[in-house]
């Protein structure tokens, strides 16, 4: 068998399915007192509320009076929420609770510090930093670079997230394997004369501690754990099948919580990834422009999950990306270099800070231009879930006759199991 490890994970995906909808949640009664204790490992500041994760629990201050801070052990009591009522519209809230790893939510009502976590505790002062020297340097393009390199996208203006989204350049303003893939290269790149061994602990250990800084989600940890997992076979010069890396990485994401299948960041992430490492050398072969090759290849799985869940298309996506993707890397290193000297040299900080202002403010007019345009974004009023799994229905079926044909003719001998161009 070619792949088994993606057999396994697609049984893995069936099982999770009919799991999650046949389980119960933790049958949490509506305003039940209970009181929990653990580590807070994210704050997020939102309109009426300021929302914490402690532990596998999401706790909701509405009086924001309150002040946990990141890192703290903390023994909280709080009025309990069910999962089962938080059902809005078309939307399962208490899904997508669970699909990021917490068990339910809290209202706080009282809190007391138990201790706390020296490595969050540091993480948070590292990205406490970041923001704002960022906020300092770059002003108003700083809610960009936070969520560039941090995935701090809660301060971008409604209408900046317009722009993203009808180019098709979401994508950037949220951690996925473009962004990981940029880092690691430059770790790469700065610790290459090490020793292959001690190479791979410092980029595994940097690379947890960036997906501890931007949250731990799981699109994130796909991600990472992808691009790790390619740089471990670069290190041990072992080939390597991307598709059963991928596989591996999904069985082990689902089995530890199945109700990841309904997060849509998820989603989108192992579709786009799966979708590069398929179609992009066939279409790459016919187009011979790479940037929009792997445009094209990544919205073929992606443009279903896009189109039912956020009830719109971007049809420029194409010419957004073609505008922003090739300046990403450069933007990124470019935020991180200024943000280091900023503790040598204030005045050159800012002068890098200027020269990236420029590049960002030229790709920003541009993609405004773009989505201006009325043709750019076609939004769809009642998206059809029969015609998403149609979709999804070809599309594997095709996918499954090539995977066939490689196979019929490695059996014949006419070319060996890792082909050139092909995943």
């Amino acid at each position: 068998m070619r792949r088994p490890l993606l057999i396994i994970f697609i049984i893995v995906l069936f099982v999770g399915f009919i799991y999650t909808n046949k389980a119960d949640y933790d049958n949490l009664q509506d305003d039940k007192m209970i009181a929990i204790e653990g580590l807070v490992k994210e704050k997020n500041e939102k309109g009426k509320y300021n929302q914490y994760k402690v532990g596998q629990y999401l706790v909701n201050d509405y009086s924001k009076k309150h002040n946990l801070k990141v890192g703290q052990i903390v023994f909280i009591k709080g009025k309990a929420k069910s999962l089962d009522s938080m059902n809005f519209k078309d939307f399962d809230y208490g899904k997508y609770v669970r699909s990021i790893g917490c068990k339910g939510i809290l209202y706080l009502e009282e809190y007391k510090i138990l201790g706390n976590n020296i490595l969050y505790t540091y993480i948070e002062k590292i990205k406490t930093y970041l923001i704002e020297t960022s906020r300092y340097l770059y002003k108003y393009n700083s809610d960009f670079m936070n969520s560039l390199l941090l995935g701090e996208k809660s301060s971008l203006s409604d209408e900046q997230k317009e722009v993203f989204n009808r180019t098709g350049t979401s994508h950037i303003i949220a951690i996925s394997g473009l962004h990981t893939g940029i880092l690691c290269t430059l770790v790469v790149l700065i610790i290459r004369g090490m020793n292959k061994f001690y190479k791979l602990i410092l980029l595994l250990t940097i690379m947890t501690f960036y997906s501890i800084m931007v949250g731990n989600s799981p699109s994130i940890i796909r991600s990472i754990a992808f691009v790790i997992t390619l740089y471990i076979a670069v290190f041990l010069d072992k080939k390597k099948d991307k598709i059963s890396i991928l596989s591996l990485i999904g069985i082990f994401l689902v089995i530890n919580n199945p109700y990841i299948l309904y997060n849509v960041s998820f989603q989108l992430s192992f579709m786009a990834t799966l979708s590069i490492i398929y179609f992009y050398g066939y279409i790459n072969k016919i187009i011979k422009i790479k940037l929009i090759s792997l445009t094209i290849s990544a919205n073929i799985l992606t443009l279903p999950i896009i189109y039912y869940n956020f009830k719109a298309v971007a049809m420029l996506s194409i010419i957004g990306n073609i505008i922003i993707v090739p300046f990403i890397a450069i933007i990124m290193y470019l935020s991180i270099l200024s943000l280091i000297i900023f503790k040598v040299n204030i005045i050159l900080a800012k002068l890098i800070a200027y020269v990236n202002t420029t590049i960002f403010n030229s790709i920003y007019f541009l993609l405004e231009v773009v989505s201006n345009l009325e043709f750019a974004y076609i939004e769809v009023k009642d998206p059809s879930i029969h015609c998403v799994a149609i979709y999804y229905t070809v599309m594997f079926l095709y996918m499954s006759y090539k995977e066939l044909k490689v196979m019929k003719e490695q059996e014949n001998g006419l070319q060996g199991y890792y082909k050139e161009n092909e995943g």
